[in-house]
């Protein structure tokens, strides 16, 4: 009988007796020699991608190294492991074949003559590093700079969308992101930025031109991507086409969708999960997080800039007993100063474990956890065989304090030494000159007014040092010759947002913001999340055009100044998002920038997300604004400055 023959009679039978067959005997039976296995990183249809084949590949070299028929090219000898599946820490050696681990155990049969050995000198062995949501842009570092800071802190895998870029240069900004990161030791897990259509649009307000739901579809099915990057709540419960059948055709494809539940109410938030949306980021509170985990959400318990959420959220497990592999790790948002100073996700391991998390859950939440969200398990997230021998050689599991990071067996870190070596990468020319106003900004422009007379009662944006999300306050301010004049001693600054992007024929909004303590000068920014426009805070109109004007003039970036005068600047001429500059260069002048503002007498730990997180960002706070004007966001509704 023809192998066609044998695999429909395969069928036949199946279909008759209602038996699965033992994959052996489905092997024996059909003559199929390929692999069963759900590729880590899937491409669309049935067609085998290059990454599938070389895969299956490399697994099968696997097999006579762990028979001890032939040696490993690499062993791992003198380490304790820690087992993230069984929660355990024992002496074990690991074998290593290629860029997968072949064994783990005693695996002094599989060092021969030609193998390198790596004596990890009593150390504890566990897996590299997953970030579960991380937007890179939010780094305003390149592409090399950034890897490097992932991988000096044992992130060897991370998941993103590159939506930021995408709302500024499009489909081929993303696309040329998406290629870039991937010929790097840093692993993308690529999800499709559904924000660079979105943009706010739930709230009601014009986006750039971004990404169309076109090319949404078409990145679902571009090889690796694995799934859906936090697609809100909002689409799905007021049901729109595109996003159902998108999220239709992501799950037709068993591929994930993350989400963003920033604001959901309970019922919003179980119709968020029918849907088939699997994780959450924006858990702030433990209760929340309770019963987003007992919807079938697997909590990304997020420790970035401006956003310190694990202390609070790991309550669900270490209080209310919540199974801790429902909860996962991300950063979200890592400026420069904390990936240089302290870190990825192998900060939220040190965090959890001050809090009381045992030092192994810490670790399985920052690994395992994560890589199982992506059904990427038989890939990365554990020291165990068939996995990339993405490795890291920690020296206290308490501290967390890396000596060496492999990723595919491969050296990156030793002793704090980056020796990955990374292609110099060329930028193109149209990324460049992003920043596009109407007309020079003047500081009338960013006067708020006001037809009334006398002290008016204003809506004041409240801002919360280590939260992202925002309140809706009021304020009673004075009128002089028609502007409301802010109240500089009771912290009520001027906030305005102006449009970058040519929507609206010099579209400014301006509103007042309390939080920010400046006494004088003004802070600006091309970054803000889900709009990406010209935004400042300050204490003085004029410094705030004066700065505005400035970061249209150089293409982007962040800039400090008071009186006129300039006393920090961060270039950042790639879309208005990154900068070329070396990662220390980066850093010092945030460090600049950052001893400028306090000096003007904000104390904010992370002042330029705080003012990011100020404006229209789809469903998070309560009060926002944007270029268009003040923003009520549940309901989403544009509301007037002054209270009637």
């Amino acid at each position: 009988m023809c192998p066609r023959g044998r695999f429909l009679r395969c069928l036949l039978l199946a279909s008759k007796s209602c038996i699965i067959f033992h994959h052996r005997q489905f092997i024996r039976c059909c003559g199929y020699s390929g692999s069963c296995r759900r590729p880590a990183i899937q491409a669309s249809g049935n067609a085998q991608s290059t990454e599938e084949i070389g895969a299956m590949s490399s697994r099968r070299a696997l097999i006579d190294v762990a028979l001890g028929n032939e040696p490993a090219e690499r062993a791992i000898t003198n380490g304790r492991v820690v087992n993230v599946h069984t929660r355990e820490i024992y002496s074990a050696g690991v074998a290593i074949k290629g860029d997968r681990i072949a064994a783990v155990g005693d695996i002094d049969y599989a060092i021969g003559e030609n193998t390198e050995v790596i004596d990890a000198e009593n150390r504890y062995v566990t897996p590299g590093l997953v970030d579960g949501h991380l937007h890179m842009y939010h780094s305003y570092l390149g592409v090399n700079e950034f890897v490097e800071g992932m991988l000096r802190h044992g992130v060897t895998a991370y998941a993103d969308g590159f939506y930021g870029q995408g709302i500024v240069g499009g489909r081929e900004a993303i696309r040329f992101f998406k290629d870039a990161l991937e010929a790097t030791p840093l692993r993308l897990i690529f999800l499709v930025p559904t924000l660079a259509h979105l943009q706010n649009r739930e709230l009601g307000l014009e986006p750039t031109p971004g990404i169309s739901v076109e090319e949404m579809n078409e990145m679902l099915d571009w090889e690796n991507c694995v799934g859906l990057e936090e697609p809100p709540f909002l689409p799905v419960c007021e049901k729109w086409d595109d996003y159902l059948d998108l999220f239709d055709r992501c799950l037709e494809q068993r591929k994930t969708i993350t989400g963003h539940a920033a604001g959901a109410n309970w019922r919003q938030m179980q119709a968020y999960a029918a849907v088939g949306t699997s994780t959450d980021h924006e858990s702030i509170a433990t209760d929340e997080a309770v019963d987003k985990t007992r919807a079938g959400f697997r909590l990304l318990m997020r420790l970035g800039s401006g956003a310190i959420d694990v202390p609070e959220l790991v309550k669900a497990y270490l209080e209310h007993k919540i199974d801790p592999r429902a909860l996962a790790m991300c950063a979200d948002l890592a400026s420069p100063e904390k990936l240089l100073r302290e870190g990825g996700v192998d900060d939220n391991i040190r965090v959890a474990v001050r809090n009381g998390v045992p030092p192994v859950i810490a670790v399985q939440m920052a690994t395992i956890n994560v890589a199982e969200a992506f059904y990427l398990q038989r890939d990365m997230g554990a020291v165990a065989p068939g996995r990339y021998a993405d490795i890291l050689l920690v020296d206290d599991l308490v501290r967390f304090d890396i000596s060496r990071v492999f990723v595919g067996g491969e050296t990156v870190v030793r002793d704090g030494e980056f020796l990955a070596d990374l292609a110099p990468i060329e930028y193109p020319g149209n990324f460049r000159g992003t920043v596009k106003i109407e007309r020079e900004i003047t500081p009338v422009a960013l006067e708020p007014r006001t037809d009334a007379e006398g002290p008016v009662t204003v809506r004041v944006i409240g801002v919360t040092d280590g939260s992202l999300v925002t309140d809706d306050g009021r304020a009673v301010l004075n009128v002089e010759d028609g502007v409301i004049r802010p109240d500089i001693d009771n912290d009520i600054l001027p906030l305005t947002m102006a449009d970058r992007f040519g929507k609206g024929r010099g579209r400014i909004g301006n509103g007042f913001v309390r939080g920010f303590g400046l006494k004088r000068g003004a802070i600006a920014s091309t970054v803000n999340a889900v709009c990406e426009n010209l935004v400042a805070v300050g204490a003085s109109t004029s410094d705030m055009a004066f700065a505005m004007n400035k970061l249209a003039e150089i293409g982007g970036g962040k800039i400090v100044v008071a009186d006129g005068e300039i006393l920090a600047l961060v270039e950042l001429p790639l879309l208005g998002l990154l900068s070329e500059e070396a990662t220390e260069t980066v850093t010092a002048k945030f460090d600049k920038a950052f001893d400028a503002i306090r000096e003007l007498g904000c104390d904010l730990a992370s002042p330029f997300s705080q003012l990011e997180f100020s404006f229209a960002c789809g469903e998070i706070g309560d009060l926002r604004l944007s270029d268009e004007g003040l923003l009520r966001v549940e309901p989403p509704e544009m509301v007037s400055l002054v209270v009637e």
